[in-house]
């Protein structure tokens, strides 16, 4: 009985020290930037978001829709976008291999990945 106690109590311990990898650790505000471009979105805990990208600089697309996660999923649907380049209904969905506190990774659909910072 002893054992069996310590075993789980191990294994809990364990799992506690890995950051979750659920909705709530995504709310906040995120950018991701290279030399070409930059990515910012905003994820809000009622499971809307905003974001722009910018290429070389300007601004290239600013959106508005709601996102989810299912999984190791990140989903996005889109609602609205400003400069018109992405239509209403649009689907999105990248991979998160990573998420931590500061920041998360995603493979795109492209199979290109991504380090997103929080923004404080």
């Amino acid at each position: 009985m002893k054992a069996a106690f310590l075993l789980i109590t191990c294994l809990l311990a364990s799992c506690a020290s890995f950051p979750p990898q659920g909705r709530n650790s995504l709310v906040g505000e995120w950018k991701y930037a290279d030399n070409l471009q930059s990515c910012r979105y905003h994820f809000k805990r009622d499971g809307r978001f905003t974001g722009e990208v910018r290429l070389q600089g300007k601004l290239a697309s600013k959106f508005t829709g709601s996102w989810d996660t299912q999984g190791d999923l990140l989903l996005y649907k889109y609602i609205s976008d400003e400069l018109g380049r992405i239509p209403a209904g649009a689907t999105d969905r990248d991979k998160l291999l990573n998420v931590a506190r500061d920041s998360f990774l995603i493979e795109a659909a492209d199979g290109s990945r991504r380090r997103y910072s929080r923004i404080r």
